[in-house]
């Protein structure tokens, strides 16, 4: 294990075994990574705030500037990420002077203040009943010296602590509900106001997310009520618990109009929050490049910081992922390695998305021991955070795939169904989706045919449900509305300045007359003014002149402008038309694909024959490979071309499963990555329904066990070779597959043709079926033919 693995065990002896109260469950659904600093308790200065207030608690000072220098120093260890002892310590002491200091200078306020703080240092250190004695204390003074607004804020800093680190949460709302009231005798209704949407985070936390949703939009109405301005942070709360229903149009609305909110106020203390809201929930719709870029300024901020945090590491755990998908794993390991070295983590949820990411890479580099060990090691450190959030299930999801595609299924249902059995009401959808589609898998392996059946239908309810057509048009129509509005607000921008332009131009003409016009005073003689006089004529004509030429030049550039964007609104509406109308056309031919299915299943129920059945359901498997492109393609933002690798796998599966042959024929399947015509992607799947159909059937009588390999590889540009075989008892001796005229046979060297490719069928172990084709020819094809 490298030297920075290492570094976990002993950071680990540093850290309680408690989660942060900065990192537990902040900001609910954005996977528990993006904090909103709060007024009364959280952690709201910088590294380089910090030092600069280190330069006021020099010796020798003693007034209320350094006593105020001390509490924030306290205030900004207390709330450090980790409890770790010697942040602590260094809490307490600073605390501990500023309680000194204020007694000396008689400052009650201040002295509650710093004791409010120390009763959550005690806490986070495991002093619980000295916690609990001096709280009760503390109260007690603030009510005798009528320190209302103190015991307030105490309330509110107790309350916090009994949510995150005790988790007493009947406290934890009774707490905010106390602290509320105060607020609200003290006439600060923001704070009040703040406190309810601390409550409503809280629920969203226990995963009563319509409840929260309720008080959340509750808190939004009070605040505009007040013409409180900084709504972004509610908004962003909205958006994650819309994310987590499954409801992306309302969660990206609210992601958006958090990152509108931010930019008005200039309030950008936390926008690696809001950066992170928006990449969530383009990541779950599927917008890679648009998340990636969300997800790459969201690690620059935190980054920035130097300090270890959760919503660090899990941003570049996605931007790793992202390099993975494009074949840059090494890259990607890097990238993880360095950050650990330049920032140790120090929370058992760090530590779980850093094992968690290491697992994602060794998988992808086929050192599959090393890779099982990083997800069994981010299981235990997530299992030990004590905490059911939406990542400790999503790497139980992750371990299930694993296992999956290694086909060890016991230890693949193990972990899915662990997964599966998180309140679903606290994660994500597409996640819950995705464990249903992994189990339905499982279960028609092992044959348990209904249970496989019903995770299937959840799967498809959830999958329509989240990407229908509407939600995704509501989505477009958010983006493109969210794009004008920052047109718009450049265009206000650019008038503004022309408007600045203008009248500095004024005054500079209106400058140059009076000065012409004062040295035409100074003249004594009549000619001499009169001269002056036609000169101030000449000029003011030459000027008006050249207003009118300038005029004419910005009248001319703002039609240009107008013409230009009419032109480019009214392209971009035809481009989003046409896709719309082509995703529409895909989703409709696949519905009517598989009512043909349906009408062929219901069909062979009423024969006996056993040559018509294997007809009918032949006929099933023909129809479901066309039904799949265009399933595919209404589901890609590419109209014209699918990912072949994923489209053959899936046809294998299917076959296998309707054929029953899971356990007694294996794949071996090797596709180049590559995305191909749907004009080459249809015949091809038939070509391989039929082969593969054949196969299953015949070359492995008995039930007896065999492989079945298929290979496509790049021969040339544009020209590809598949070769599919196996090892079964091959074609009898009376037959010649060149001149057998069986509908199999007959489909293949038609479809063969169709495409412009050469077939070459061979007996060497089996049955060995090679086609090599190339794309400009399934063009010309289409032409002659018509």
């Amino acid at each position: 294990m490298t030297n920075w693995v290492s570094l976990f065990r002993r950071t680990h002896t540093l850290a309680d075994r408690r989660l942060s109260s900065v990192i537990c469950l902040c900001l609910l659904g954005i996977t528990c990574q993006f904090l909103i600093s709060l007024p009364a308790a959280g952690q709201n200065i910088t590294r380089k705030m910090v030092n600069q207030l280190l330069i006021k608690v020099q010796p020798g000072q003693a007034d209320t500037a350094q006593l105020g220098a001390l509490i924030e120093l306290g205030k900004f260890h207390v709330y450090k990420a980790g409890e770790v002892t010697v942040d602590l310590d260094s809490a307490i002491g600073y605390l501990k002077q500023a309680e000194a200091l204020s007694t000396k200078l008689h400052v009650s306020t201040e002295k509650h203040r710093a004791e409010s703080l120390l009763v959550i240092a005690y806490m986070e250190r495991g002093d619980r009943q000295l916690a609990q004695y001096l709280f009760v204390k503390l109260v007690d003074d603030c009510k005798r010296t009528g320190d209302a607004e103190t015991e307030a804020d105490a309330r509110y800093r107790f309350a916090v602590a009994q949510r995150y680190i005790t988790r007493n949460y009947p406290e934890a709302v009774s707490g905010y509900r106390q602290a509320a009231a105060l607020y609200k005798a003290l006439d600060k209704p923001e704070r009040e106001i703040k406190l309810y949407e601390e409550i409503a985070g809280l629920h969203a936390d226990l995963g009563e997310l319509e409840l929260a949703e309720s008080e959340l939009l509750d808190v939004l109405k009070r605040y505009k009520a007040i013409k409180y301005t900084r709504l972004h942070y509610t908004y962003a709360w909205l958006a994650g618990v819309s994310r987590l229903k499954g409801n992306f149009d309302k969660g990206l609305l609210y992601a958006l109009k958090s990152l509108e909110s931010m930019n008005r106020t200039q309030d950008t203390l936390s926008a690696a929050s809001f950066y992170g809201t928006i990449a969530e929930i383009y990541m779950e719709l599927g917008k890679q490049d648009q998340s990636i870029y969300w997800f790459k300024k969201t690690l620059q901020q935190w980054r920035q910081e130097k300090l270890p945090n959760y919503s660090l590491y899990y941003a570049a755990s996605l931007i790793v992922q992202d390099l993975i998908g494009h074949h840059k794993t090494k890259e990607g390991l890097r990238l993880i390695t360095n950050l650990v070295r330049e920032i140790s983590p120090v929370t058992n949820i760090q530590k779980g998305c850093i094992f968690q990411t290491l697992a994602y890479c060794y998988d992808d580099l086929k050192n599959y021991s090393q890779a099982e060990t990083y997800y069994l090691e981010s299981i235990s450190w997530y299992d030990r955070s004590g905490n059911d959030f939406e990542m400790s299930q999503k790497v139980k999801v992750d371990a299930g795939r694993f296992y999956l595609k290694r086909n060890d299924l016991k230890k693949a249902s193990f972990y899915l169904r662990k997964a599966l059995a998180y309140n679903p009401q606290k994660n994500a959808l597409s996640t819950i989706k995705d464990i249903h589609f992994m189990l339905f898998k499982v279960d028609s392996t092992e044959g348990n045919y209904l249970s496989a059946i019903d995770h299937f239908r959840q799967h498809k309810a959830l999958n329509d449900s989240i990407f229908s057509v509407v939600k995704s048009r509501q989505l477009a129509v958010l983006e493109v509305r969210y794009a004008t509005a920052k047109r718009v607000q450049q265009i206000q921008s650019q008038q503004r300045e022309l408007a600045r332009e203008k009248t500095t131009r004024n005054g500079i003409l209106a400058g140059s007359a009076l000065l012409l016009g004062l040295l035409g005073v100074s003249y004594n003689q009549y000619r001499l003014k009169q001269r002056s006089n036609k000169l101030l004529e000449a000029k003011q004509l030459e000027i008006n002149r050249q207003n009118k030429s300038l005029q004419h030049i910005v009248d001319e550039k703002e039609l240009l402008i107008l013409d230009k964007d009419n032109l480019l609104d009214e392209k971009e509406g035809l481009l989003e038309e046409k896709e719309w109308m082509l995703k529409e056309i895909h989703h409709r031919v696949k519905n009517n694909l598989q009512i043909i299915t349906s009408l062929l299943h219901s069909q062979g129920v009423y024969l006996k024959d056993k040559a018509a059945l294997s007809a009918i359901r032949e006929s099933q498997n023909r129809v479901h490979i066309m039904a799949l492109i265009h399933q595919k393609l209404y589901q890609s933002d590419q109209l014209s071309t699918i990912p072949i690798t994923e489209y053959i796998d899936e046809i294998v599966d299917y076959l296998l499963v309707t054929f029953a042959r899971q356990r007694s024929v294996t794949k071996k399947i090797t596709i180049a990555p590559i995305n191909l015509d749907v004009l080459l992607a249809v015949p091809l799947g038939l070509i391989l329904n039929e082969v593969v159909t054949n196969s299953l059937k015949y070359a492995f009588p008995d039930n007896r066990n065999g492989c079945i390999q298929i290979d496509l590889s790049v021969v040339a540009d544009k020209t590809y070779r598949l070769t599919i075989s196996d090892n079964g008892v091959g074609f009898p001796p009376d037959l010649n597959p060149n001149r057998s005229r069986t509908l199999g046979m007959s489909l293949i060297r038609g479809l063969s043709k169709q495409i412009g490719g050469k077939l070459q069928i061979h007996q060497t172990d089996g049955v060995q079926i090679s086609l090599t084709f190339t794309e400009e020819k399934v063009g010309q094809a289409d032409l002659a033919n018509a």
